[in-house]
């Protein structure tokens, strides 16, 4: 087998990255090389960015290229994304993702869910918080255009507005969680009415107007869908991972299990997936509002963990005032082993 595995690689160094025009083995683009005794190849590819738009085409090559070496198989190509300090070592300098809002920042984390009203935003901002208590330089980067609620679940006046030095915008804090949203661009209810092209430039300039400063974790929480938007973040701040966010019902799941395609061919790693407003206790009852299991079954078929289920509580969207920082609170200790949980996920055990 360690014979067969020198040929596969011997292989893969005649496939180039097409536009850095070198091979893949000398770029470190190749990883985990797994050879079967009957002789089926298994490889995860490290793309320099999330949004590569010729990872099909590099997918294709790296197969081609296996499959034509003798005692072969089999191949199994795995997408994923290269670190930031890995892309510094292959460009030279900085990675072209560091814009100059985000050098600083260490872990960009995108939270999704693929459709509304599943409590993406109250996941956001709760592990936001419980990120801080424990230390963590966090903050968050609201970048739903459409749906704009960050501030308001983080307890800012609607006439409250970031400060702007020397053409820099220096995002106001609450809670020791610093944050950015476009509801802090327009007047109080005036919606944004852009098309994709004008979405995307508005992403891309964030990142470079917004000094957000040196940072632990930068939280992005997406718009639904599938979209330019979510698009426009995958390849401007190129995050290390997604955390999905469910409820219960199979409308949902349904809606998150595209979504997870999407960061599937964009290279991006699914970190795990919560399941709120998974079940509402009453009384010591336990009531499932929106059905039960879907969490569960969506995370087996993705083959990722389930990091949390929150449950439903009327005093979780309260104002202001995230339900983590109520230790009374069912919902709130579920966030904090949710923060636990991604620390472990993101650094290791």
């Amino acid at each position: 087998m360690s014979e067969l595995r020198d040929k596969v690689l011997e292989a893969l160094k005649r496939v180039k990255d097409p536009e850095l025009n070198r091979d893949l083995v000398s770029l470190g683009m190749i990883r985990e090389v797994e050879v079967s005794p009957e002789g089926r190849v298994r490889m995860v590819v490290a793309l320099t960015t999330g949004g590569c738009p010729l990872k099909r085409q590099i997918a294709e090559e790296v197969k081609r290229a296996v499959d034509a070496v003798e005692g072969v198989s089999g191949v199994e190509v795995e997408l994923s994304v290269m670190t930031p300090e890995e892309r510094a070592r292959i460009f030279g300098t900085r990675p072209k993702k560091e814009h100059l809002g985000i050098r600083d920042v260490r872990f960009v984390l995108a939270v999704a869910s693929g459709k509304g009203g599943v409590g993406k935003s109250t996941v956001t901002v709760n592990l936001a918080v419980a990120l801080t208590r424990r230390g963590f330089k966090s903050g968050i980067m609201d970048a739903d255009l459409y749906g704009p609620n960050i501030p308001l679940l983080m307890g800012f006046l609607e006439e409250e507005r970031p400060e702007v030095v020397a053409g820099k915008i220096q995002p106001p804090v609450r809670h020791g969680v610093k944050v950015m949203s476009f509801a802090f661009l327009a007047p109080p209810g005036q919606p944004f009415i852009w098309r994709g092209p004008l979405v995307g430039k508005a992403l891309r300039e964030m990142a470079e107007v917004v000094e957000w400063g040196p940072l632990d974790f930068l939280l992005v929480d997406l718009p639904p869908g599938t979209g330019d938007a979510p698009l426009s973040v995958c390849h401007t701040y190129q995050p290390r991972g997604v955390i999905l966010v469910t409820t219960p019902q199979e409308l949902s799941v349904a809606d998150v299990r595209r979504c997870a395609k999407m960061f599937e061919d964009l290279g991006v790693p699914i970190l795990g997936l919560v399941e709120n407003m998974a079940y509402l206790r009453v009384e010591g009852q336990t009531i499932p509002v929106f059905g039960e299991g879907g969490g569960e079954r969506l995370s087996r078929e993705l083959s990722v963990p389930l990091l949390s289920r929150i449950p439903l509580e009327p005093e979780i969207n309260r104002r202001g005032e995230p339900v983590v920082l109520s230790p009374e609170s069912e919902a709130g200790r579920a966030f904090e082993e949710l923060a636990e949980k991604l620390i472990t996920a993101v650094f290791g055990s």
